[in-house]
């Protein structure tokens, strides 16, 4: 019997699930992209708010990595890209980069240099929005030091990505978008990647594996429950 990993809690992919065990497929689930949500603003507010503001300062990739899951999920595509980016690592641009995103600028490292840069670069007129988690009194005394109005969400509080599943050699892997990617290329080996067939959700969701390094074996033509099913059987199918 195959065996194919959804990187989903199980409650989101129901209908896949459904779909891949009539197929007699041996379904695990692997929810990378847990994490403990916050409420502050609604998620809704959130992704449809994000081009009012002068600028967005995430935290982290994982801080970007959330954001997308956001956006994604409450359909504010549009109003996210006019969004402006300020990031505070090259690692965070790249992350930026996967989902389509750009950072206008990136602040140095160091506080010092953060202070001086976000001094120059905002007016008193300016609306900020910093979203991140564990890390936001840092970066509320920062804001609070140079010119603005910020507005600061903390949207998760970190938690550890589950213990990988013992999986057979040669099962599918379901990646269901680049934020997904992400999480699965942080989370395993290249020699277990190596091991299995990845299948991708569609274009964006390939684009990031492949800047990852990551085989793909199938993409979907859609980033449906319907398209991924076809995209899983077709992997299946080359076995």
């Amino acid at each position: 019997m195959a065996t194919v990993l959804l990187l989903r809690e199980p409650s989101e992919v129901r209908d896949l699930t459904f779909l891949l065990e009539e197929e007699g497929a041996a379904v695990v689930h692997w929810p990378v992209l847990s994490f403990v949500a916050h409420d502050r603003l609604s998620t809704q507010a959130l992704g449809e708010q994000l081009g009012r503001f002068s600028w967005v300062i995430p935290e982290s990739p994982t801080a970007v990595r959330v954001l997308a899951e956001v956006v994604r999920a409450t359909g504010a595509s549009t109003a996210a890209r006019r969004a402006a980016f300020l990031a505070p690592s090259l690692d965070t641009v790249r992350a930026l980069g996967r989902h389509g995103w750009e950072a206008r600028h990136v602040l140095p490292e160091r506080e010092e240099g953060r202070l001086e840069t976000l001094g120059s670069l905002l007016t008193e007129d300016d609306e900020v929005l910093w979203v991140g988690g564990p890390k936001e009194p840092q970066w509320r005394a920062l804001l609070g030091q140079v010119p603005g109005r910020a507005t600061l969400v903390s949207l998760y509080d970190e938690v550890e990505v589950p213990a990988l599943p013992d999986v057979p050699g040669g099962s599918i892997v379901v990646v269901h978008s680049p934020s997904a990617a992400e999480a699965l290329a942080s989370s395993t080996e290249p020699e277990w990647r190596a091991l299995h067939k990845v299948v991708a959700s569609g274009p964006s969701t390939s684009s990031a594996l492949r800047e990852l390094g990551v085989a793909i074996a199938a993409t979907a033509t859609r980033p449906t429950t319907e398209g991924l099913f076809e995209a899983t059987r077709q992997a299946l199918d080359a076995e």
